[in-house]
């Protein structure tokens, strides 16, 4: 073997391993650009699950209570605030904390749709059976997802709940 065929097979080699570095750069640029995708939506329901919870807190309800009666109805939840006064009789304020409890509910199950084929089969089996008890059976989950959620959320995360609920236990 001569130094041009030992040249030409090192230049191969090296073509070669080139090729699969960048092909393992491809992938990890791939997972780093899915957990931070991951990151953010975790950061964004956490921080909207916060702010639920202070809307929650009675000294900021009743302001809010009081500053809604004064400008109107409260934008997205009106349908299922009605429902529920005229269902249940409770009072404006209480239907908003139901409504802002409901909607921090349906902000958890919505932050794990995208990612539930990634849960253990038991942790599925309880997502979706969770899923089933709230928006399935009568009661404030199945209002607030007739007059919320329907109206208002990603088709792909309807289509999903719609199957589980389709489905039984």
């Amino acid at each position: 073997m001569n130094w041009d065929a030992i040249g030409a097979i090192s230049q191969a080699l090296g073509s070669i391993a080139v090729f699969v570095t960048l092909v393992y750069l491809a992938i990890q640029v791939r997972h780093a650009r899915e957990q931070a995708r991951r990151a953010l939506s975790q950061a964004r329901s956490e921080a909207l699950r916060q702010i639920l919870t202070l809307q929650c807190d009675e000294r900021v309800n009743r302001i809010r209570v009081k500053a809604e009666s004064a400008l109107g109805e409260v934008p997205g939840f009106a349908a299922f605030m009605t429902a529920m006064v005229e269902r249940t009789g409770i009072t404006h304020e209480e239907a908003l904390v139901m409504a802002l409890v409901q909607a921090s509910l349906w902000n958890y199950r919505l932050q794990i749709i995208p990612d539930v084929d990634e849960l253990s089969v038991i942790d599925r089996a309880q997502f979706n059976a969770a899923i089933r008890r709230f928006y399935g059976s009568p009661g404030i989950g199945q209002v607030f997802y007739e007059k919320f959620v329907k109206p208002s959320a990603h088709p792909d995360a309807l289509r999903y709940v719609d199957r589980v609920l389709a489905t039984a236990a």
